[in-house]
């Protein structure tokens, strides 16, 4: 199903495709935003988003593009299988996707296909006078605009358009900025991806779009790579040192972008190094 919609994608979605991770859509965005006519960003997160899919609207999207209705029966049969309630129960969930169902991203993707890609190509960004894009992982989004009521319009319309389709905006994880090289600052900022992305003044004069981890996200690797160290000291030397490099690949693999250096140093040499040797 997957390659049957793969075709039909923007250029604005990155999750669960081929090819595409979230690293390539954290450059694109500095890029887009580097070089763009931009002073205005809407980040927004979909609250509850793989529990609040619409089986209705999935299924009329689905056919779209698939003529098969056997298909479509076992889509909508894998959609309303039984989940195990706490006190034995079996419960029919009327919207979302099961958890963990290997094929609930290509639906995720194809929902918000429907719901915002196209939408913000031919509804949004086709009635704005400047620049103006959308840049989606999955439910995880951002929106820019060089204007500021263009900017305004589509946060106040965002709410409504996703209610039409059982979907609201996580209230804590969506806000307008203003983003602009003339503004630089840490306090023009926003979270995409777990990094922060800001126009920053270099030593040159030059202002820059530069993106670091977010504050949050370094903390809580810190934190948990702490909390990891102390509960396996018992490990002999070589496991250990094994153990603990492959968590701080995995780290360095997914945050080590241009410009970050600063924070995966503090990562890999953080309070908590000193109990590595321990």
């Amino acid at each position: 199903m997957a390659s049957i919609f793969e075709s039909d994608f923007l250029d604005a979605s990155y999750g669960y495709r081929p090819n595409r991770s979230a690293k390539e859509a954290i450059g694109d965005l500095q890029f887009k935003l580097q070089f763009g006519k931009v002073g205005y960003i809407v980040e927004a997160d979909i609250k509850g988003f793989f529990d609040n899919i619409n089986h209705k609207w999935l299924l009329r999207m689905l056919q779209e593009r698939i003529d098969d209705a056997a298909f479509l029966s076992l889509i909508r049969k894998w959609l309303k299988a039984g989940i195990l309630d706490t006190d034995g129960k079996i419960l029919h969930p009327e919207s979302g996707t099961p958890q963990g169902g290997i094929v609930s991203p290509v639906l995720a993707n194809v929902y918000l296909h429907f719901v915002l890609d196209l939408w913000f190509e031919k509804r949004v960004k086709a009635h704005c006078k400047g620049d103006a894009f959308n840049l989606r992982y999955a439910d995880d989004f951002v929106c820019a605009f060089r204007y500021r009521d263009e900017a305004e319009r589509f946060y106040t319309e965002l709410p409504n358009r996703l209610n039409k389709f059982n979907l609201t905006v996580a209230p804590e994880k969506t806000k307008m900025i203003r983003f602009s090289r003339f503004h630089p600052g840490m306090q023009s900022r926003f979270v995409f991806l777990g990094f922060e992305t800001y126009w920053m003044k270099g030593s040159d004069g030059v202002v820059k779009v530069e993106q670091r981890t977010a504050r949050k996200m370094l903390q809580g690797a810190c934190r948990r790579i702490k909390e990891w160290i102390k509960e396996n000291r018992h490990l002999r030397g070589g496991n250990f040192i094994e153990a603990l490099n492959r968590r701080l690949r995995g780290h360095y693999n997914y945050y080590n972008i241009p410009g970050n250096l600063s924070s995966i140093w503090r990562f890999t040499t953080g309070p908590w190094s000193a109990h590595s040797t321990g």
